[in-house]
């Protein structure tokens, strides 16, 4: 074997090593969109989200089964805090936040608090929940979330959590509280252009592997005619 024909194998075999390799985390993904979509499907199989609208406004106060929910920004503190209430007891100090000054209702806490009302299809039963992003998040420290549910017994439950710590239900409860949709298994689906990466990602593999196999095949072909 001369060195050119050494370099050939090397360079085939490397073509299709890192072809494999792609073609392996590209399967990795797709398995995880896959199990983030049945489990999208399954949630909106069961639950159906109630409108809170009234007029296309959400109003700050709320009463859910006699528990009155309150969110309003207060005016004497500078910077400008959002404050959350819980049977008129205040929950959240919220500082950190640009108000949309164009909102009305809860729009216009939209980046900090939202309100959702869902109703379980199975048992028949709803839940009030208020979502809250107690820390906006950056490079340093990433965002915290907390979740207040509120069943029809008027019993709350509280919830913190992180993008890394989040349950199946709390990725759902705070869908919307922010302009990125976070899936549980993984973001991809919900990621501008990431079915188009991943298709030009399996091409590539692709590519790499049939070109090492290419090379193997012409080298060994060659190989053939020499020694006949």
């Amino acid at each position: 074997m001369t060195m050119d024909d050494k370099k050939k194998k090397a360079i085939s075999i490397f073509l299709m090593v890192i072809g494999t390799i792609i073609i392996i985390l590209i399967a990795y993904f797709l398995i995880q969109c896959l199990r983030e979509r049945f489990y999208q499907n399954a949630f909106d199989e069961r639950y159906q989200e109630i409108t809170l609208k009234e007029n296309g406004i959400i109003d700050q106060v709320q009463v859910f089964h006699g528990v009155k929910l309150h969110t309003y920004v207060t005016e004497e503190d500078k910077p400008q805090k959002v404050i959350f209430e819980i049977k008129d007891e205040v929950k959240n100090e919220l500082e950190g936040y640009e108000i949309n000054s164009d909102g009305e209702g809860m729009e216009f806490y939209s980046e900090a608090i939202q309100y959702k009302q869902v109703k379980d299809k199975k048992t028949g039963k709803e839940q009030f929940i208020v979502s809250v992003r107690k820390s906006p998040g950056g490079e340093s420290s990433p965002a915290s979330f907390r979740t207040y549910t509120i069943n029809e017994n008027g019993v709350i439950k509280v919830s913190d959590f992180t993008m890394d710590t989040k349950s199946k239900l709390g990725t759902q409860w705070i869908r919307g509280i922010s302009d990125e949709t976070h899936g549980y298994y993984t973001n991809l689906p919900y990621q501008d252009g990431a079915i188009g990466s991943i298709l030009f990602l399996s091409l590539i593999g692709l590519l790499l592997v049939a070109s090492g196999l290419w090379l193997r095949r012409h080298d060994f072909k060659k190989g053939e005619d020499a020694a006949g």
